[in-house]
């Protein structure tokens, strides 16, 4: 008999446990998938950007996964997973003022370019989860639904998993991927409290069907795309709105709609008694344009009312077990970035932990560095998001603000698509690590010292409107004073200027943002873009046009 049951127990079987799972499994790992639940289910996290897209594709490359490669893009979703996905194809944010008519005008838009893979989607997570799931089973895991950890005993030699049937299930290393009720941080203690997040929000979410395009509901403001075709964010003083549609494209067959009511705690307590469609009823009679798209609606799934969506953790790795990204902790779904922070921590767990169970080194110190992306990851998301909820005082403030999303965006991806892109070209997987060789990993920025300093001053900014230390419009000024006076950033970007309500995202502008890599960037940062995009355009078919859909 063996002295272990598996080499590694995944805990959580969403996305980010069988994606792991898809890894280790593939590379003959023995793997046992445990989960409480079942698939198909519910799930949230359903728009993605092209950081998760361009990091499923390399995990794709690096670890031989070709079904990370079909869930990474909407034509390879349509092909090999499920017809119910949407299509987006931007990025909209929609400006309120309680008890009016919306503003037309009051409106911003970053356009997602098609090159060279397509738009980007909404993952009808309930199939995309599923597909990974036995995606993961068919490469060799072990699966145990609707199987409940009471306790995990660690020792020098092995870890025990104790389930709430009686059974003990050794192994030689746990991830817990269980999300925020993880077993681990409940075993060990490990939330902080109170949590150190600046963000403050509470969530109420739901699909449903009836909800009318926006488009429909409103006169024209001139953006670069509808706004039924990509992730369309209502923003109000002290929260924001999230609607995310998978019916539409021509060829869906999904009708739903996600939808999510995000608020600031401080601003909108939540209220004993009052009932979860009560309050957003509540929602739609101060906002009567979000109303009116809202008038036809009805949800599908019972509304699911939060606490504070926030938590901490001291630590994320200890002696044989690491947590995975929303097992340590979580901020809010404003930019949509958990996926993208999930496959960024896999990409550099996974080779870490493959070669830690070829040579028997599982101990706390052999990860630390993932405690630290981990860690690093969600306090710079934390500053990001919690900046955002206070723009949204004041419109001009957020047009201003946007725009440091708009450069961690673009700075932090240009990484990324670099290294898949040269992996392409040239076929060299010594690329790979490319990625890990920065000297600030988890930051929007790694490679270079003076991004640091500029977001943490473009933070402190935000941190003294939210105290009454300045004034929204002081703020502005400030905000392009530190955005146009950086020689480092991207000139084709026009960071300073702040008050400009389209982002370009168009393949187009990521041409002038490859020249500039090439040419004009920080020393640091010309490898990301040491790759021929003619080669690329060659090999595509030349320069991509739109899709419609």
């Amino acid at each position: 008999m063996s002295e272990y049951d598996y080499s590694v127990a995944i805990l959580g079987s969403g996305i980010a446990g069988s994606t792991l799972a898809n890894i280790l499994a593939r590379h003959g790992h023995s793997v046992v998938l445990i989960d409480s639940g079942t698939h198909p289910r519910f799930a949230l996290g359903e728009s993605t950007i092209g950081e998760t897209t361009y990091l499923l594709k390399l995990l794709a490359q690096r670890f031989d996964v070709p079904e990370l490669g079909h869930v990474s893009s909407f034509e390879g979703v349509r092909q090999h997973v499920s017809s119910a996905c949407g299509v987006k194809r931007n990025f909209g944010f929609v400006y309120h003022r309680e008890g009016e008519v919306q503003d037309p005008e009051e409106v911003t838009q970053c356009s997602v370019s098609e090159f060279p893979n397509g738009p980007e989607m909404h993952m009808h997570r309930q199939d995309i989860d599923s597909y990974l799931f036995y995606s993961a089973v068919r490469h060799g895991a072990h699966p145990r639904q609707r199987t409940f950890v009471d306790h995990v005993e660690i020792a020098d030699d092995a870890a025990t998993l104790t389930t709430r049937a009686g059974e003990r299930i050794r192994v030689r290393y746990v991830v817990d991927a269980s999300g925020r009720n993880s077993v681990l941080a409940n075993q060990y203690g490990l939330r902080e409290d109170p949590c150190r997040f600046k963000t403050h929000s509470r969530t109420l979410f739901t699909h449903m069907v009836g909800v009318t395009p926006f488009d429909e509901v409103t006169r024209p403001s001139g953006q670069p795309s509808p706004w039924h075709q990509g992730t369309l964010h209502h923003i109000f003083d002290g929260g924001w709105l999230w609607v995310i549609p998978f019916d539409n494209h021509q060829s869906a067959t999904n009708p739903l709609c996600s939808v999510g009511l995000n608020l600031d705690t401080r601003r909108f307590p939540k209220q004993p008694g009052i009932t979860a469609g009560e309050e957003w009823q509540t929602y739609l009679d101060r906002f009567p344009s979000v109303a009116r798209q809202f008038a036809a609606a009805r949800p599908t799934w019972d509304w699911v009312s939060t606490g504070r969506t926030q938590y901490s953790s001291t630590r994320t790795v200890g002696d044989r077990w690491t947590m995975m990204s929303h097992a340590a902790g979580a901020i809010d779904a404003l930019f949509s970035r958990g996926m993208a922070n999930t496959m960024q921590v896999i990409y550099a767990f996974a080779p870490m932990l493959m070669d830690a169970l070829a040579d028997g080194d599982l101990s706390a110190e052999r990860f630390a560095s993932i405690d630290q992306l981990n860690q690093t990851i969600l306090d710079v998301n934390d500053r990001l998001v919690a900046g955002s909820y206070t723009s949204f005082r004041d419109f001009d403030l957020w047009r201003a603000w946007s725009k440091v999303w708009f450069m961690a965006w673009n700075l932090g991806i240009s990484r990324i698509v670099g290294t898949y892109f040269g992996f392409l070209e040239r076929g060299d997987p010594a690329l790979f690590d490319r990625l890990f060789d920065a000297p600030f990993p988890g930051t929007f920025c790694p490679d270079l010292p003076e991004f640091q300093d500029l977001f943490r001053r473009l933070d402190g900014v935000m941190d003294e409107v939210d105290q009454g230390q300045a004034t929204p419009t002081e703020a502005v000024g400030r905000l392009a004073d530190l955005l146009g006076t950086a020689a480092f950033l991207p000139e084709p970007l026009r960071l300073g200027d702040v008050l400009r309500r389209w982002h370009d995202g168009s393949f187009d502008a990521q041409r002038q943002m490859y020249e500039w890599g090439r040419s004009a960037s920080p020393r640091p940062l010309r490898r990301w873009y040491d790759y021929d995009l003619d080669v690329l355009l060659a090999r595509s078919g030349g320069v991509p046009q739109p899709v419609t859909f």
